[in-house]
């Protein structure tokens, strides 16, 4: 009777662990991009610039980068400029973006929403490499979405503070560059 009781606890210590194991995975996938947001950008009828663009995404060394900010950013900002319609097609000397996180903040647990911070320095460089403008974007938001999961809701603050980020930043391309 006692071995039983012993292996029924064990049993259940042990499916708990796992299930809590389970959760701890599943926070640490990372953003995911929140392309519901992204392409409630303004779309150009023609491109404003007749050449491609490239993009490189960097993330300050004390942050740490395990959910992978900064891929996080780099997509979110192709998917908006290709919906936004800014650049036309590639060509052998495109525009560059460098998109550089600067600060990332965000609440390690929530019953709420996660709110965070991010900081994202743009510099955009022309066909011959001469920089033409350069903007720092500092926003706040949290998921705009309940999940039970709190790590569900902690990954979808960060894509909608990410996509906050980007767009504001598309928008204040389409009208300096």
């Amino acid at each position: 009777m006692q071995s039983q009781k012993s292996r029924l606890i064990f049993c259940v210590r042990s499916l708990i662990l796992l299930l809590m194991f389970s959760v701890l995975l599943t926070g640490c996938a990372g953003p995911k991009v929140a392309k519901d947001l992204l392409v409630n950008t303004e779309v150009l009828e023609s491109p404003l610039i007749n050449s491609g663009y490239s993009i490189n995404s960097d993330i300050n060394t004390r942050i740490n980068n395990h959910e992978k900010l900064d891929e996080s950013l780099k997509e979110s900002l192709r998917i908006a400029i290709n919906k936004a319609n800014i650049f036309e097609g590639s060509g052998a000397s495109p525009y560059i973006i460098n998109a550089n996180i600067e600060v990332a903040s965000q609440a390690p647990m929530s019953f709420g929403n996660f709110e965070g911070k991010l900081q994202v320095k743009y510099t955009v460089y022309d066909q011959r490499k001469n920089k033409i403008l350069e903007k720092t974007i500092y926003t706040e938001a949290g998921s705009d979405e309940w999940f039970f999961s709190g790590a569900k809701r902690h990954r979808r603050a960060r894509a909608v503070n990410i996509a906050k980020n980007v767009l504001e930043f598309t928008d204040y391309l389409k009208v300096h560059i």
